[in-house]
């Protein structure tokens, strides 16, 4: 039987800071690529896969402290991509992560 722990329990970094203590929500959509072939012969259509691409979409409580880590990442005059890893905390093989480089395309940071 599989065993299920809370959904709370999870890891979110981006350039080298943990993020986890500010995230409330973290939502991936993964996209690939493909196109049909079809053959004028009189064939059945075939697929060609292409490659995929994503948007991670993370919201996160309003701190200072965070919003001295990602505005400088967001308003740099020449933005770069940074690493970031999302997954499930603890060791162990079966916890998917999610890891790569991201732009950071919408930034959000304000006071209540």
């Amino acid at each position: 039987m599989a065993s299920f722990n809370h959904g709370n329990i999870a890891e979110f970094s981006f350039s080298g800071n943990d993020l986890a203590d500010w995230v409330t929500n973290v939502s991936t959509d993964l996209q690939r690529e493909i196109k049909d072939v079809r053959p004028i012969g009189g064939n059945a259509v075939s697929k060609v896969v292409g490659p995929y691409a994503g948007t991670i979409s993370v919201e996160m409580a309003y701190d200072k402290a965070l919003d001295a880590i990602l505005a400088p990442i967001f308003l740099a005059a020449t933005p770069a991509a940074a690493a970031f890893t999302h997954g499930p905390s603890g060791a162990g093989g079966t916890n998917r992560t999610i890891a790569g480089n991201a732009l950071m395309a919408t930034y959000r940071g304000h006071e209540r």
